[in-house]
């Protein structure tokens, strides 16, 4: 139900809207509606001998943009590292890359018409080809695309590009760009809510990497929301509230009180093992994408990287731009960082919501070609990352994660291609771990099924969280109409990863799990009781579940997860879990988790 409007005699009235945690935190603060104004052109003839003029103009305006990235670029490298930097350096690229530079040099010329009204014509026709893309990935750049086409216009105009905005605020906008964020960064914002977007979005990236609370796909915020109204945003439950109730204000300042102090208690688990009150050891790792987050290892007491997501590295450079040296380069620095801790790399896990422009549509591409299968098809992509990867496995431990597998068939077909280069690499006496560990994701219910056979033939299992509950449940989380049906904690998900690790052990072979669900304190006694050897996650959630794993006794949580694995419902299995950590005091999830009013919006 589309939250009401309240006229000018009525007091505001609290309105809850609910969107995707992009970036964790709680902020509290006024709102700063930031609306870009809408660019219009209108196309204006021009005589022959005015085109070079035109043309030179345009040159001109290309090259402030680029001095403008130059400078984002900069500021971004220095608070965040060289692999952000590199966000803004496509965006430079893009700048002079043939179908967008020389289309609109030759619209300008064909047609002779000014230089913004082709920018806007060249750049839209890419827009409405991405925004019509079955890719959550590609729609997700649109936002980078319009921020390069708004930039030409205004430099083309001389107007001053909007970036400053008020500090201690909190950013509402229908879309923003990494851009954006960057530059906001440094005006003290509070935290960022966007109408669109997605967590793997560069604005997404960004906030994490700042340590800007976010939440995003709040479809309708902008429209509903003034500068100046007193707004909660909620980075851990993808929460937004507008005008909140004195009561519910109260409430969150204590949470957000509660939180801050949590995190700087967190500071004295970073060192201390994440081991139960019986002395059962468990293994925290981290899931990152981008080598300046390698520092959130240390600050969070990962030991190691559990899940390494390359694709990130592609579809930010575009697969042109990638070699096997280049790559090398990369991953070299990642494991000479992270040993004697192991680095677990995914290879490239494409397809899905992770589409390269080079892909073809599909009517159902999470049933359709990804993962493993496009790296059997394309021999260019899979060659190069196999040797870079392994000759990175000369400088310390390297573990192979293959994504999205779903037969013996492919993944023995996988492990051919991998023997051969190996073989190649010895021939050219290159050095590398001859028995570099080769894991599988477990994201498929097939594989979870037949997972004592796959145990046979791999090193170790990772369990995908994510996409093993949709496949299991149907329930596509990014479609509005069934995503309240996504239930990670649903009995028949338990199952499957009980299974899994249970085949996993049998063969003497480790087991983690790499899904959102391995950072919700909510199931880590449930994981724990399950049997689960490695938890992976994003680094800030680790101590929270270093906090529950040393609060409980092993055979508690055995006990619990005997219960969930009973249960009917993903209802009855919150309830059991609820129940549990308000007995055993763990910590951010009795202060931080909404009430049931809350959490329905009816607060």
């Amino acid at each position: 139900m589309e939250p009401q409007l309240s006229t000018a005699s009525e007091e505001p009235q609290e309105r809850v809207f609910q969107g995707i945690p992009a970036a964790p935190g709680i902020a509290i603060g006024p709102a700063y509606l930031f609306n870009k104004e809408t660019v219009v052109v209108e196309a204006r003839p021009l005589a022959a001998e005015e085109v070079e003029v035109e043309l030179e103009r345009f040159e001109q305006a290309v090259q402030r943009a680029e001095r403008d990235l130059d400078k984002i670029s900069s500021v971004a490298r220095e608070k965040l590292g060289e692999e952000s930097a590199s966000v803004f350096e496509a965006q430079r690229l893009m700048l002079r890359d043939p179908s967008v530079y020389d289309q609109i040099r030759a619209f300008i010329a064909a047609q002779r018409c000014n230089a913004d009204y082709a920018v806007a014509h060249v750049l839209d026709q890419h827009l409405k080809r991405l925004e019509a893309s079955s890719s959550d990935y590609l729609r997700e750049r649109v936002a980078d695309l319009i921020d390069v086409k708004e930039r030409l216009i205004r430099h083309l105009r001389r107007e001053k590009l909007l970036s400053a905005v008020d500090p201690e605020h909190i950013i509402v906008a229908e879309n923003l760009s990494a851009a954006d964020v960057v530059l906001f960064s440094r005006r003290g914002i509070l935290g960022c809510a966007t109408d669109h977007g997605g967590p793997t979005s560069h604005v997404s990236i960004m906030a994490r990497a700042l340590g800007v609370p976010a939440v995003v796909s709040l479809h309708g915020l902008s429209d509903a929301i003034q500068t100046g109204d007193l707004v909660i945003l909620d980075g851990l439950q993808g929460r937004v509230i507008v005008n909140p109730k004195p009561a519910t204000l109260a409430q969150y300042q204590t949470r957000q009180e509660r939180y801050r102090r949590l995190l700087q208690d967190q500071q004295y688990l970073v060192p201390l093992p994440a081991e139960t009150l019986d002395g059962h050891r468990f293994t925290l790792r981290a899931n990152l994408e981008l080598v300046e987050e390698l520092d959130l290892l240390q600050k969070y007491g990962a030991e190691g990287i559990g899940l390494f997501r390359t694709e990130v590295l592609f579809l930010m450079r575009g697969p042109l731009n990638v070699s096997e040296d280049y790559q090398l380069h990369l991953y070299r620095q990642i494991v000479e960082r992270v040993k004697p801790a192991p680095t677990t790399f995914r290879l490239l896990d494409l397809g899905g919501d992770k589409m390269l422009p080079v892909a073809h549509r599909e009517h159902n591409p999470f049933l359709g070609w990804r993962g493993l299968r496009v790296l059997l098809d394309k021999a260019e992509l899979l060659l190069p990352q196999l040797r870079a990867l392994l000759r990175a496995s000369a400088y310390g431990p390297v573990r192979l994660l293959v994504p999205m597998v779903t037969t013996l068939d492919e993944f023995r077909q996988f492990l051919d291609v991998l023997h051969a280069v190996k073989a190649e690499l010895r021939a050219q006496g290159e050095v590398f771990d001859e028995s570099v560990p080769v894991g599988i994701m477990v994201e498929v219910p097939a594989v979870a099924l037949m997972a004592d056979l796959f145990a046979e033939e791999v090193d170790f299992f990772s369990i995908g969280t994510n996409d093993l509950t949709q496949y299991t449940l149907a329930v596509d989380r990014g479609n509005d109409l069934v995503a309240r049906r996504y239930e990670a904690l649903h009995p028949a998900v338990l199952r499957l990863i009980k299974g899994t690790i249970d085949a996993g052990h049998r063969h003497g072979i480790p087991v983690s799990l790499c899904g959102e669900l391995a950072g919700d304190p909510q199931a880590t006694p449930i994981l724990a009781g399950l049997g689960l050897d490695e938890f992976s996650a994003a680094p800030p959630y680790l101590p929270e579940v270093k906090r529950v794993i040393r609060a409980m006794q092993l055979s508690e949580a055995q006990a619990l997860a005997s219960q969930a694995l009973q249960a009917r419902t993903a209802g009855e299995v919150v309830a059991l879990v609820n129940t549990w950590l308000r007995e055993h005091g763990c910590g951010l999830l009795q202060h931080v988790q909404a009430d049931e009013a809350l959490a329905n919006g009816d607060a």
